[in-house]
């Protein structure tokens, strides 16, 4: 691209040079000079055009370098976590060949590649709302508790979990998971609901004085919440 430009102000100049050659033989000195000074002029602007249209380019070059850049490291993950899952059906084919030769049962359950936090969570969260597997959904919370007890999910995973116990009318254990998230977790954007969950679970167990105070936290500390709101409506029915 820049061979092209370059070879364009050439072209350009000449045309310029030969110009001023037919300017020297029918003009006198005062108008070649000013045509020569307009020419150079000319000859500046076109250069500075070619230099910004250069630029140009070579920032979408640079643009394009790293969008492929980006896009490499993507399929590098995506390889690398391929070739990862070749290798463990590979091992399985081969447990399976070897326990048939040998007429022994294998788990082959256990094999299966180990999912990631979020992974496991995406999993757990489907079941709630895609699939609707209320039972399968407690489960695979239960079990996220104890094989990721860092998570960043935990307060998400305590307020499913005490949401799906509550709506199988399991209203004790329910209540521990909101508790621990209110507890636990006091960033939790997920807080004021589980807030509202207490009151509502104080309020069906005929403790109005409990439910009165939880309602009235919730006002307190997130009173433009939509929270805030279920609380202002409830704390008129008690």
């Amino acid at each position: 691209m820049k061979n092209l430009i370059t070879l364009g102000l050439f072209l350009a100049a000449s045309t310029q040079v030969h110009a001023a050659n037919v300017v020297e033989l029918n003009t006198s000195p005062e108008q070649r000079i000013a045509s020569l000074e307009q020419m150079i002029k000319q000859k500046n602007r076109v250069q500075v055009e070619m230099q910004q249209h250069i630029d140009t380019l070579q920032q979408e070059l640079n643009e394009l370098r790293g969008t492929t850049e980006t896009q490499d490291h993507r399929l590098n993950q995506v390889l690398q976590r391929q070739r990862e899952l070749y290798q463990e059906l590979d091992k399985l084919a081969t447990r399976l060949e070897t326990a048939s030769l040998s007429n022994t049962p294998i788990d082959t359950s256990a094999q299966a590649p180990a999912l990631s936090e979020s992974e496991a969570y995406d999993r757990a969260l489907n079941l709630v709302l895609k699939g609707k597997q209320y039972d399968k959904a407690i489960v695979e919370f239960e079990r996220y508790l104890t094989d990721f007890p860092q998570s960043t999910y935990l307060a998400n995973v305590h307020y499913w979990l005490g949401q799906l116990l509550f709506t199988k009318g399991k209203s004790a254990e329910a209540k521990i998971q909101f508790e621990t998230l209110v507890t636990n977790f006091e960033q939790s954007s997920k807080r004021s609901d589980a807030l509202v969950k207490l009151g509502k679970i104080a309020q069906d167990s005929k403790n109005a004085a409990q439910a009165k105070t939880l309602y009235q936290k919730v006002v307190k500390e997130y009173p433009d919440s939509s929270a805030a709101q279920i609380a202002r409506t409830r704390l008129k029915s008690l």
